[in-house]
């Protein structure tokens, strides 16, 4: 029965990726306009002569060091707020509502503010930071809320370390979520990145390239490009998925 499961799903998500791939295949023939929309070989063709480019790996270490310098700002913040407001009403209820002014900001209003005040580097930065920040902040104050404290008090009742109440039942119960939140974010973090090098302008990004190709109506290019990111954005989503497993054995 397990083999069967594992046989499904593996096979199902092919099942989905061939149906898309399908799909898009027949709407480039009866739409038959490269410049609308490209065929999913000439989109494979661009994709593999850019892996061949040295320019374009730089422009993925650069969009993807932007990404990570992003997410360490918006996950430090979140889990310094996070340990703050934890089981404190009165900082929670001082918190919560800058977390929502931050949330209801408009993305392309920020972006434009901070390309005034900031650099095309900087901007991306920033306006990733505080799209990903509230939704990382929410999720591990989640976790440390569902802390099961009664459990802490009872082995504190009988004895039990500090350190084995950390290791033993803290980390076990916040570390699975928060994992999941980190993968989620990091694949939000590049997508909002991406969007933010664009209206930027950033140099040596994958937005500027999506820029530069709607500019010279290379739209198999930028078909690639979208396909880079989406890969990227898998690839971080399964190494979490699979940390999160192994996490979840532990506890």
């Amino acid at each position: 029965m397990k083999n069967k499961d594992k046989l499904l799903n593996a096979i199902l998500p092919l099942i989905s990726i061939v149906c898309i791939i399908v799909l898009w295949s027949s709407v480039a023939v009866v739409v038959d306009n490269s410049y609308l929309l490209p065929t999913f070989s000439q989109t494979v063709s661009v994709f593999f002569s850019l892996l061949g480019k040295a320019e374009f790996y730089r422009v993925v270490f650069g969009t993807l060091s932007r990404s990570l310098i992003a997410f360490i700002f918006s996950f430090s913040l979140a889990l310094i707020l996070a340990l703050i407001t934890n089981r404190r009403k009165v900082a929670t209820k001082i918190v919560a509502p800058i977390i929502s002014i931050i949330r209801v900001l408009p993305t392309i209003a920020v972006v434009l503010l901070l390309r005034v005040w900031t650099d095309e580097f900087v901007a991306p930065i920033l306006v990733t930071f505080l799209v990903v920040f509230p939704t990382l902040y929410l999720s591990v104050k989640s976790a440390l809320d569902s802390v099961d404290y009664d459990q802490i008090e009872m082995c504190k009742v009988f004895g039990v370390s500090s350190k084995d109440i950390l290791l033993k039942v803290k980390l076990p119960q916040i570390y699975p979520p928060i994992l999941s939140a980190i993968g989620a974010g990091l694949s939000l973090n590049l997508k909002l990145m991406v969007a933010a090098e664009v209206l930027a302008y950033t140099a040596n990004s994958l937005g500027n390239l999506l820029q530069l190709s709607k500019l010279y109506d290379q739209t198999a290019t930028m078909m690639a490009l979208v396909l880079v990111t989406v890969i990227l954005g898998l690839i971080i989503e399964g190494v979490f998925s699979l940390i999160c497993k192994k996490v979840g054995k532990w506890q």
